[in-house]
């Protein structure tokens, strides 16, 4: 339906507007006419001396100003040269009739027309005397004003306007902000909790699903929680990174959606998880240290909903002026601000606040009904004056902003929609939740996937009633698939949105972004404004490796294209870097510095933090002096085959300077590299051909030089795993670890101090040991005598003899239209006789938990010089590739991972892989990789040893 309206502003609030205005670039052209000169963008100004004797009709005017196509508002605004000059102001449309007259005011009459599209063609504005002037008119009676016309509604009363395409966000003038990435060491930590029930080792941060990231302003510690870790980060002045896991005692497995919230004005750390249907579902610690210590909850937990929780925080809301007035509830002596927890039901999301720093949360009250919204909501914002935010991927059909000012005691939906565009949900997969950040003076960040293809944001001034400045902040870099926005702002106009990006387009040729037929990779891209979202630069943060190839799932599932989950996050540090926290998907050498045309992925889900290194930060007074300086470390990563190490990174930090030399540092002991090439600034990638010795771990450093002085760096180790001929080792168990040298999992947990996480077993309680099915490493060649075969070994410690009903498995990823993932195997019966097979894996249908159900494609033959094993423990596999997915030279086997199972059931258990079975692995429990390094292959065609 067609509407339109006028509203009266005051003059201060006309600024405000045409200010927000400025970054709108309308490539009309308007002529001069008159008195009235063009100013750049849809703001026209205009002068003259107005008519003191009669109102309108009188005789003095401005115009014609002349009004496209596609506008939704009109703002005039008039000011008297003498204030006390009592005027008014009439808009004339294109056919000749007045549309309204504004005589509220005395020398300024503003206000603003709106229609659902304003009419296009020319428009006059009168300026007369008022009918009812206050006093004697003074001379001058001099005026200038502005005419402004744009494609923003004042209010969300117009249609939604869904275009794929969004305008390209105007490019910021200033200097590029570059960034560092940090990946958590690949070291083994032990732990009393796992998400496999077990208490045992595991390699930190390699199992980091939905990561989410905060940092205590005090201590400048970065906090990153992902599954059941909780990690501390401490940023050195030599530029390396230094990572702990301090868990919560409430992350206890079974766990799904952990969520950290860090309020940056306490240092208070909240680390929560929602452990399915138990009665008490949600679990929540907090800590005032860093992790040293921990306070769980509330006893009992939240009367919450099931499903994609949030924590957030910050001050109460007090306006005493609004009707009815606003009091902030009585709360803590001792914490001043309040904490919301939300989450999701099927059909109601609702939201609780803790009164008391998060001791204990009052009721949850519902913030919508699906029958309002469906679909994801994203994470819980604060602004300054106490306004609570929660955005929704789908109100309606738009996605929209959900808002309390009332300290979460009512919530109003709010889409957005500037009436020109509006926020489309994402149409790839079933979409992902959007994000808000809000900057100092309480200006709304709205940070979206439209259509799942372009990386929307919009801007609001007014807590979400109407909008501006939308914008696709990916365009500069032809970004053309979108998942998982975040955002956090800083202070007044400076805010930050972070996206995975892909600039291959969903279609025929290159597959569907959401599945394992997509052909394209993605990259992390972080988008900067620093004047209120009216111009934006944005970064490529992995500019040459990839963090993620082929599909990325939007939605729910065990797929393997999931091995990111559903989100990740975005913060600043105290002197207002950006802080990225997100998962690498594309991990290790042979994953990262594999073609562009190749299929398959690494599945890894490495914890990694993107850190901004320089430029302008989102505290402006934290701002540095001069536009350049060092360039950032690079990123560098290493796949050694043979004699041969490929080296090859990413430089998200330029110093705003171009790189004119790229030192190689090498040495055979960490720490003791000496320099052994330098190479051209353009150059970002290295291969040493000198690395013959087997018996040692080669090291690594990669430095960048510009015209400012050289960076700091990050050192690599390229350990021999083989060549392509003989065996490359995929994973090579530490020997020291419980479950090399014990033979199971521990059947009781660790004996330590129940508030850290660190154990002290004393002694450890542990299972039998079975040395025939403790797994020493596992490998794949491409022999050329076996052309057409791929031979996978699994080396145990001894097979002298066999147990009963038992299997040795190594499986791995590849996603074909119908598998996704495949095995090859030795298994012996009742009697201990051995049998070889291969087949495909996928989800058995276990309701919250991942089981894996064997589907046996076709039994090997046995042979002495082909499929068999060997009393020392060797199992030696070979595959026909046509029967796996028929990979093709260059392609990428991800997620390997070798596992042993005994006790089977024939008939019963035997065809079923649960992580809690496993007698040992090589830390791959599922379909994603939780190993170190990265359990890739990258298949070489049975053609050459090295590298394809």
């Amino acid at each position: 339906m067609k509407t339109n309206s006028s509203h009266s502003i005051s003059a201060r609030t006309t600024l405000a507007i045409l200010l927000s205005l400025a970054g709108f670039g309308f490539l009309c052209a308007i002529p001069f006419i008159g008195t009235r000169a063009q100013l750049p963008s849809n703001v026209m100004t205009f002068s003259g001396a107005f008519d003191t004797t009669s109102p309108y009709p009188c005789a003095t005017f401005s115009g014609p100003f002349v009004v496209p196509p596609g506008q939704a508002r009109i703002i005039v605004n008039v000011n008297a040269s003498v204030p006390t000059n009592d005027l008014a102001v009439t808009l004339v449309g294109p056919d000749g009739t007045p549309i309204h007259t504004e005589d509220n005011g005395v020398g300024n009459e503003a206000f603003d027309y709106e229609a659902s599209p304003v009419p296009t063609g020319n428009y006059t504005v009168y300026v007369c005397a008022s009918s009812n002037p206050l006093a004697p008119f003074i001379q001058p009676y001099t005026y200038t004003g502005t005419f402004t016309y744009n494609d923003v509604a004042a209010s969300s009363n117009c249609p939604a306007n869904f275009t794929p395409t969004l305008p390209a966000a105007p490019a910021d003038a200033g200097p590029k902000i570059g960034y560092e990435n940090f990946e958590a060491p690949g070291v083994l930590t032990p732990i009393t909790q796992t998400s496999s029930g077990a208490f045992t080792v595991e390699y930190l941060g390699r199992s980091a699903f939905e990561p989410s990231i905060g940092v205590h302003w005090t201590t400048n510690v970065t906090a990153y929680q992902s599954d059941l870790e909780s990690l501390f980060v401490t940023f050195g002045s030599n530029g390396l990174a230094t990572w702990v896991n301090r868990r919560a005692p409430t992350s206890q497995f079974i766990d799904s959606d952990p969520i950290l919230f860090t309020d940056r004005q306490t240092g208070r750390t909240f680390a929560s998880e929602l452990t399915l249907l138990s009665p008490d579902t949600v679990k929540i610690s907090y800590t005032d240290d860093d992790g040293q210590t921990w306070i769980p909850d509330q006893t009992g937990g939240i009367a919450s909903a099931v499903d994609h929780e949030t924590l957030g925080g910050g001050v109460y809301r007090q306006d005493l002026a609004a009707v009815p007035p606003i009091v902030a509830p009585p709360h803590s002596p001792t914490y001043p601000n309040a904490v919301y927890y939300c989450s999701q039901d099927l059909e109601t999301a609702l939201c609780s606040r803790s009164d008391d720093g998060g001791l204990t949360y009052g009721p949850s009250i519902p913030m919508y009904v699906g029958t309002q919204c469906g679909g994801l909501h994203g994470h819980v914002k604060v602004a300054p004056d106490g306004t609570v935010y929660v955005p929704n991927r789908d109100c309606s059909g738009t996605q929209s902003a959900v808002v309390s000012e009332d300290n979460g005691v009512t919530w109003a939906i709010r889409p957005v929609n500037t009436c020109t565009y509006a926020a489309k949900p994402s149409l790839v997969g079933t979409g992902d939740d959007p994000a808000i950040a809000i900057d100092d003076s309480g200006r709304v960040y709205f940070a979206f996937s439209n259509f799942g293809t372009s990386a929307g944001v919009a801007v609001s001034s007014d807590k979400g009633k109407t909008w501006t400045n939308m914008y696709d902040v990916g365009a500069a870099y032809g970004v053309k698939n979108v998942a998982f926005p975040a955002a956090v702002g800083g202070s007044n106009g400076r805010a930050a949105v972070t996206f995975y990006g892909s600039t291959t387009p969903n279609g025929s040729a290159t597959g569907d972004s959401n599945e394992g037929s997509f052909t394209g990779v993605w990259h992390l891209y972080v988008a900067h404004t620093f004047n209120g979202g009216s111009t934006w630069t944005t970064t490529d943060v992995t500019p040459t490796l990839p963090m993620q190839r082929s599909g990325l799932l939007r939605g729910g599932g065990a797929d393997i294209v999931r091995n990111l989950a559903d989100f990740f996050d975005v913060t600043i540090d105290k002197q207002g870097r950006v802080e990225v926290g997100y998962a690498n998907g594309c991990a290790g050498g042979p994953c990262s510095q594999a073609a562009a045309t190749a299929h398959g992925n690494a599945y890894s889900v490495t914890a990694t933090i993107a850190r901004q290194s320089s430029g302008r930060r989102l505290l402006a007074s934290f701002d540095p002096a001069s536009p350049t300086s060092k360039p950032g470390a690079p990123f560098v990563t290493a796949y050694r085959v043979g004699s041969v190490v490929h080296l090859a990174w990413n430089e998200a930090d330029t110093g705003n300077a171009s790189i004119t030399n790229y030192k190689i540092l090498r040495g055979t002991s960490s720490g003791k590299e000496t320099n052994l090439a330098t190479i051209k600034g353009t150059q970002m990638k290295y291969d040493d051909t000198k690395a013959t010795d087997p018996t040692k771990t080669y090291y690594y450093r990669v430095v960048a030089i510009n015209k400012v002085g050289q960076g700091s760096s990050a050192e690599v180790a390229a350990p021999y795993m083989g060549d392509a001929c003989n065996g490359m080792v995929i994973h090579r168990n530490d020997p020291s670890h419980p479950e090399s040298y014990g033979g199971a999992i521990l059947t009781t947990a660790p004996i330590g101090p129940g508030a850290t996480p660190v154990p002290t077993p004393t002694p450890p309680v542990l299972a039998s040991a079975i040395p025939q099915l403790l797994i020493d490493y596992v490998s794949v060649a491409e022999p050329a005598s076996a052309p057409g075969y791929f031979v996978f070994k699994m080396k145990v410690n001894t097979l002298s003899s066999i147990p009963a009903n038992s299997r040795w498995r190594i499986a791995w990823d590849w996603w074909t239209p119908t598998t996704q993932m495949y095995y090859v195997g030795m298994k012996s019966n009742q009697a201990g006789a051995v049998s070889f097979e291969y087949g495909t894996l996928a989800d058995a249908g276990v309701p919250a938990v991942l089981v894996l159900g064997e589907t046996k494609i076709a039994d090997l033959p046995q042979s002495p010089t082909g499929t068999h094993y060997d009393p020392d423990g060797t199992i030696t596999m070979y595959v026909p590739k046509s029967g796996v997915g028929n990979p093709q030279r260059g392609d990428l086997l991800g997620a390997i991972g070798g596992k042993t199972i005994t006790g089977d059931v024939p008939g019963v258990t035997d065809t079923l892989e649960r992580s809690t079975t496993f007698i040992d692995h090589t830390f791959v429990k599922g379909n994603s990789d939780n190993s170190y390094p990265a359990a890739t292959y990258r298949v070489t065609g049975n053609s050459t040893c090295g590298q394809p």
